[in-house]
C-alpha cells in the first residue's frame, strides 16, 4: 500500500514539473532590455532607443489588457544616468534635477506608452563607449530599467 501511494504521490510531483510554454530566459531578458523586436503580451515594456547621435528616447509601453496606475511620490517620473563601460558614473540626472515633494501617479491605458526624452548634448562626453540607463521612479514596483550602449565619435 505504500508502494503504491509513493509512486502515485512520485507521478503527480513529476507532471507538475512540466515544462510548458516558459519563454527561455536570454530572449525575456532581451526583450527587458530593449533588444527584442517583438511584442510581449502581458507586460510592461520597456526601451531605450538613440533617435539621433546623443538624443535618446526612453518608453514605457502597457502592454497588458488592464490600464497600469504608477504612484509616485514627487514630480520626478523617470531618472538615468551614464557610465563609462567599466561602470563609472559620470552624471545622474536626479542629482542635478529638482522635483515637487508632490504625491502624483500616472495611468497607462492599454496600448499607449509614456515617453520621455533624453539629451545628452550638454554633458560634453569626450570620445568613448558609455552607457546611458533609464528607469521609472515609482513609490512601489517595477522600475522598468533599461540600458544601451553608446559611443561618442
Amino acid at each position: 500500500m505504500k508502494k503504491i501511494l509513493m509512486i502515485l504521490l512520485l507521478g503527480i510531483l513529476m507532471a507538475g514539473c512540466g515544462t510548458g510554454n516558459k519563454v527561455p530566459v536570454s530572449d525575456s531578458e532581451d526583450a527587458a532590455n530593449g533588444g527584442g523586436e517583438g511584442i510581449v503580451a502581458g507586460e510592461m515594456a520597456a526601451s531605450l532607443t538613440e533617435q539621433s547621435p546623443l538624443i535618446f528616447q526612453y518608453e514605457v509601453k502597457n502592454q497588458t489588457e488592464e490600464e497600469v496606475t504608477l504612484e509616485f511620490t514627487s514630480s520626478q517620473r523617470f531618472d538615468y544616468s551614464v557610465e563609462t563601460k567599466d561602470g563609472e558614473e559620470l552624471f545622474l540626472f536626479s542629482s542635478v534635477a529638482s522635483f515637487l515633494q508632490a504625491l502624483g501617479e500616472e495611468t497607462v491605458k492599454q496600448g499607449e506608452a509614456l515617453t520621455y526624452d533624453i539629451n545628452l548634448h550638454e554633458l560634453n562626453l569626450e570620445k568613448g563607449e558609455y552607457v546611458l540607463s533609464a528607469w521609472m521612479t515609482p513609490k512601489e514596483g517595477p522600475q522598468y530599467k533599461v540600458s544601451k550602449e553608446f559611443s561618442v565619435e
